[in-house]
């Protein structure tokens, strides 16, 4: 006999009730324009760095042109992970490769208004705001649903929670690297 992870709800018992969700139309959107602008204009920079490589600036652009590329794939791989929530627990990530927090690992599963806080036995608190994930009511009942230990709050979470919201940071991020892109090709052009 073996064992193996199956996807939530496919196993070899009865269908277990699951919900998967993406990120938001519009964040998920602003990561593809920044990965699109950084990759345009990295390309940019380093063909104006490759033109005059004994410039004393040009190994320093095509560092920042390599690193606003990274940071514009960062922005999208971040976008187009998906949670799962299931009866077995909760699940982040793409396709196969994801990270979970067991169902015996979750003490509590707090439900706010403006987000859910899954608490760990150990560990940090996984926290998905309404203002990364796209259809955010279905995903507080499915939450309550698949009988996770869940409890309602009828408010929105507390700052000390709304600050684990990665979203806002990656935001910045996707459009920090926009204008460090804007600014790397303006040096590289000078070259």
């Amino acid at each position: 006999m073996s064992a193996i992870d199956t996807p939530p709800g496919l196993g070899l018992a009865v269908l277990l009730p699951h919900g998967t969700f993406a990120a938001r139309r519009g964040p998920r959107r602003l990561a593809e324009i920044g990965l699109r602008v950084t990759v345009a204009l990295g390309a940019l920079a380093i063909g104006f760095a490759i033109r005059r490589p004994e410039a004393p600036q040009a190994s320093t652009c095509f560092v920042g042109a390599l690193t606003m590329i990274a940071l514009g794939v960062l922005g999208v791989a971040v976008r187009r992970a998906q949670v799962t929530i299931a009866a077995d627990g909760v699940r982040w990530g793409w396709g196969p490769w994801t990270v979970r927090m067991d169902r015996d690992r979750i003490v509590k599963v707090e439900l706010y208004d403006d987000a859910i806080a899954l608490r760990p036995r150990r560990g940090s608190t996984w926290f998905l705001s309404r203002r990364d994930w796209d259809r955010f009511e279905a995903m507080r009942r499915t939450a309550a649903a698949v009988g996770l230990p869940a409890e309602e709050h009828t408010r929105k979470a507390p700052l000390a929670a709304r600050l684990q919201s990665y979203g806002r940071v990656l935001d910045a991020i996707v459009v920090g690297a926009m204008v460090l892109g804007l600014f790397v090709t303006v040096i590289a052009a000078g070259l």
